[in-house]
């Protein structure tokens, strides 16, 4: 073997080698700027909104469920299901966690509890929303020519199965459909505290009563400037 070829041949190897791990890199990188984006939950918590904002709406998952062949929930019997889930523990525990107080029904306890089964099917929702956002916009940027370092995303195997382009809008397909299912089931849940309670159910926001004077007037004077 000539000394050109000892020298091309290594190299042909060694960047082919690499090619794999080097788009398992940027997608996992891509991953991870996405879920950053995402993920971050607000200083007032997580809402209903949040999760609607990224999951998939009605008609979105219609058009992925007819181009992708995916299974999807039944709409009305996932929201029955948030709704019930609510429904059902109000009127089962409305004995043990509802006290008399002066004559009149103390709420407390059981707004508590709700509260928390409310929070719970927002939260599960939420990361569901996320995944899927997430998996969405690896998907789009793969799509990309311009943010992608593998040119050739979109030529067909030699197996002659989907391109990498086309096996990543598959995988956000099936997770917006789970995204949407849990979104639903947290419209029932929403639906449902407010049907019982009476009120639109919010995330617990923490009380902010553990600051100084000083530390107060700061933030008044920070706020007074527009700072």
């Amino acid at each position: 073997m000539s000394n050109a070829a000892a020298t091309i041949a290594p190299n042909a190897s060694e960047n082919k080698g690499d090619a794999l791990p080097k788009a398992t890199r940027e997608e996992a990188r891509r991953a991870k700027e996405a879920r950053a984006r995402f993920s971050k939950e607000k200083k007032s918590g997580i809402e209903l909104a949040d999760v609607l904002a990224l999951a998939p709406n009605d008609d979105q998952i219609t058009k992925i469920q007819a181009a992708f062949a995916v299974e999807i929930g039944d709409l009305d019997e996932l929201i029955g299901l948030g709704s019930n889930m609510i429904r059902d523990q109000f009127e089962t525990l409305r004995d043990v966690l509802v006290t008399l107080y002066r004559g009149e029904d103390d709420m407390r306890g059981m707004k508590l509890h709700l509260d928390r089964i409310v929070d719970g099917a927002i939260r599960s929702a939420h990361g569901a929303a996320c995944y899927y956002e997430a998996r969405r916009q690896i998907a789009k940027d793969e799509a990309d020519s311009f943010t992608n370092a593998n040119r050739d995303e979109d030529r067909m195997g030699i197996d002659g199965q989907s391109n990498r382009v086309e096996r990543l809008r598959e995988i956000a397909a099936q997770h917006g459909a789970k995204a949407h299912a849990l979104a639903c089931v947290a419209r029932g849940a929403c639906a449902g505290y407010a049907e019982v309670m009476g009120e639109e159910w919010k995330p617990y926001v923490a009380q902010q009563n553990g600051r100084s004077v000083s530390e107060q007037a700061a933030a008044l004077r920070a706020e007074a400037l527009d700072l």
